[in-house]
């Protein structure tokens, strides 16, 4: 069983605008985890812990909904991570260290995103409060009082939710256009049947619009019987009996269930310790079953043969072999990681045979699976793969793969993950072409909702954006579509256009709303898409700047010194968020798409309250402008803190005062905004709370500072 990493000897990072840090943690946590295990994990009673919370202006007679235990976890570890040690995390969660620990490993690169390591943290303790503290008690909940608001948390699950009826749907053109559940879990999605990750209503909202495909991650070991270690494979006939009961579901809406496969999974060093032969490469504390091994070879085929007999109408499934997860002792794209068999073997003949003896097992149980290869990571050695490949694989590549870029006077290139830049990339085409050559289909993995140049809210309105780039796929003849990773997967207005071909956006918008306010939509969204293509894109912008926690992300008084993380903590690393582009690029330009969006927002107000669908275009709209508008006052507060800029400083924090206070507002309305499936919720609506408490203290304290000069 996986074990919790070890604690780095970093102390974690404060949090000084409470009087003391037992509030914090009921703060963060209030109306998230029951009172009963905030009140155990304090060793205070459930009334002392409710009187704290009602001392803060929190509503004492609240409680945590049971969504956030099923569905938020991810977002109670972040709150806590700096806060309270894990064995203190773990009674917050009301989950034993194995499943943390399984969680950290295999939910979508959890570890990675928390910065692999856990800061330093000392036990949580209720206690009394001093006079000042009380004080301060009393300030604090004057404030909290006049922000607060309902925890609308996963209100959305129950409208996505429930039967439904298949709906008429035009003949299947066999062309895939697949994609992620708006709200599914990831780490283990069939191990509960209560967290359907895709109930009929979703499935028919899909099917409306012309989804064919629906994906989810599989894990072989949890899936069929492990021949190494079968206590892994504990519940396999349970999670395969909910897959059937999901493709049957799925089947009636006309549409196929595909897994993603990223295999072999990595092992511990205990399971080398029985089988010293299989060890690969290492990372840390895992090494690869080296797949230039005999045995780790009949497992890969005969697990995806044994996966395919027992769930015989799975669809197919799509490979990624080299990512954050260690699979394949190339899975790197340095070298062999130590291991002599690899080493003596080149790495494109490695990757193409874990894709051929998946394919190949899956195959021999049902010879119409559709088996899709995806190049992600891939690199130089895309031609030498695709040139390999031999079981009629399908193969994908993440579309805007090494376009250039020019933002911000910069030139750059795309790896993945942009829809502000219009694609496709050169690599992709290249790989295309090969495989075209090779008689093998081709298939274009886009983002057509949003990406992680903003997912905290659930589709942006750029239709222009998605016009642009399926015109540029038509062109390269790319049959088949994988519309989104994790994010991305609302059923959305731009999905639909997609699916629909993504033709003349003007004639779409306006036979969706209507004429009039159709027009008027479409001029916003001209103006946003033409804002969104002033995002300073590069992947270490995307994944690492402060857009997507957006208004909930603390502004820091003193330098952190810690790193921003991908997807998890921007701290006030300006250095990483900011990648190729110089400090004061990166700020004028989102600058500039802040004040270009807030244009096109602007412009929607002629249109609001014309019906709900407008209604909701503008809502997310407004949402969007939050988190950039957000993101230009962090660099703007971060520069000036670096260059001892008071009066910059200032400015940065009285326009972050107004965003955090309009997205609270938002929030309140629609229990989407600040979710996406991979990593629960950027924020709770105390979080937002909690950062208009933070602004003020930092403004307090820099008054203190000034007077003290």
């Amino acid at each position: 069983m996986p074990t919790l990493p070890e604690t780095s000897p970093r102390p974690a990072l404060g949090c000084p605008h409470f009087p003391a840090k037992f509030q914090a943690l009921i703060f963060r946590n209030w109306g998230v985890v029951p009172c009963a295990r905030i009140a155990r994990a304090l060793g205070c009673s459930p009334a002392e812990a409710r009187a704290a919370a009602e001392a803060l202006g929190l509503d004492p007679a609240v409680d945590a909904s049971p969504c956030w235990d099923a569905r938020g976890y991810q977002t109670i570890i972040r709150n806590n991570w700096h806060l309270c040690p894990f064995d203190q995390l773990t009674q917050l969660l009301d989950m034993p260290e194995e499943r943390l620990a399984f969680l950290l490993k295999e939910d979508d690169f959890l570890w990675h995103k928390l910065g692999m390591l856990k800061p330093l943290c000392e036990r949580v303790r209720y206690r009394a409060l001093a006079p000042e503290e009380e004080e301060r008690t009393r300030a604090i909940a004057q404030t909290v009082r006049a922000l607060r608001t309902r925890e609308n948390g996963f209100d959305f699950v129950a409208a996505l939710s429930g039967p439904a009826q298949p709906v008429p749907r035009g003949a299947d053109d066999g062309r895939l256009r697949t994609v992620y559940s708006y709200f599914a879990l990831y780490g283990d999605p069939l191990s509960d049947p209560s967290l359907d990750p895709f109930p009929d209503a979703l499935l028919a909202g899909y099917a409306r619009m012309g989804v064919r495909g629906v994906w989810l991650q599989g894990i072989l070991y949890q899936l069929t019987p492990f021949p190494f270690d079968p206590a892994l494979s504990t519940g396999w006939e349970a999670r395969i009996a909910a897959l059937n009961r999901l493709i049957a579901r799925a089947k009636r809406h006309g549409i196929g269930v595909y897994l993603y496969l990223n295999e072999p999974r990595s092992m511990p060093d205990a399971f080398f310790a029985r089988y010293p032969h299989l060890r690969g490469a290492r990372e840390g504390d895992f090494c690869a079953m080296c797949t230039s091994t005999d045995e780790v070879r009949a497992y890969l085929e005969d697990a995806a043969y044994h996966l395919f007999c027992a769930a015989p109408d799975l669809a197919g499934f799509f490979t990624i072999s080299m990512s954050e997860n260690l699979t394949n002792c190339y899975s790197r794209a340095q070298d062999a990681g130590g291991c002599p068999r690899c080493a003596a073997r080149q790495p494109w003949e490695i990757v193409a045979e874990v894709n051929n003896l998946l394919a190949r097992g899956a195959h021999r149980a049902n010879p119409a699976a559709r088996a899709i290869a995806w190049s992600w990571a891939w690199g130089d050695w895309g031609r030498e793969i695709v040139a390999r490949l031999t079981e009629g694989q399908i193969v994908q590549c993440t579309a805007e793969e090494a376009l250039a870029t020019f933002v911000g006077g910069v030139e750059g290139s795309v790896l993945d993950y942009t829809l502000s830049q219009t694609g496709p990339g050169k690599t992709a085409k290249a790989l295309w072409r090969a495989a075209r050559e090779r008689g093998l289909e081709t298939c274009a993995k886009v983002q057509i909702n949003n990406t992680w140049e903003l997912a905290a809210v659930p589709w942006l309105p750029v239709f222009d954006k998605v016009e642009a780039l399926l015109a540029n796929l038509e062109k390269e003849g790319v049959r088949h579509l994988q519309l989104s990773w994790t994010l991305g997967g609302y059923p959305s207005p731009t999905l639909r256009f997609a699916c629909a071909g993504g033709r003349d956006a003007r004639a779409f918008l306006c036979d969706w709303l209507g004429q009039a306010a159709g027009e008027t939509a479409y001029a916003a969204q001209k103006r946003m898409s033409e804002a969104f293509g002033e995002f300073p894109f590069h992947i270490s912008v995307a994944y690492n700047a402060p857009q997507n926690f957006g208004p909930m992300a603390p502004f820091y008084a003193e330098k952190t010194l810690w790193r921003a993380t991908m997807i998890g903590f921007p701290y006030d690393d300006i250095d990483t968020w900011r990648g190729i582009y110089p400090p004061e690029v990166l700020e004028a330009q989102f600058g500039k798409l802040a004040r270009g969006w807030r244009e096109g927002v602007g412009l929607l107000e002629g249109g609001r309250g014309s019906s709900p669908d407008f209604d909701d275009m503008a809502r997310v709209a407004e949402a969007a402008l939050c988190h950039f508008e957000s993101a230009y006052n962090h660099i703007r507060f971060v520069r000036a803190r670096n260059a001892d800029d008071a009066a910059g400083m200032r400015a940065a924090i009285a326009s972050e005062k107004g965003a955090v206070r309009r997205l609270l507002s938002l929030r309140a309305q629609d229990s989407r905004l600040g979710y996406e499936a991979s990593n629960h919720y950027f924020y709770t609506v105390n979080d937002l709370i909690e950062k208009c408490l933070q602004l003020d203290w930092l403004e307090g304290k820099m008054e203190e500072q000034a007077h003290g000069e």
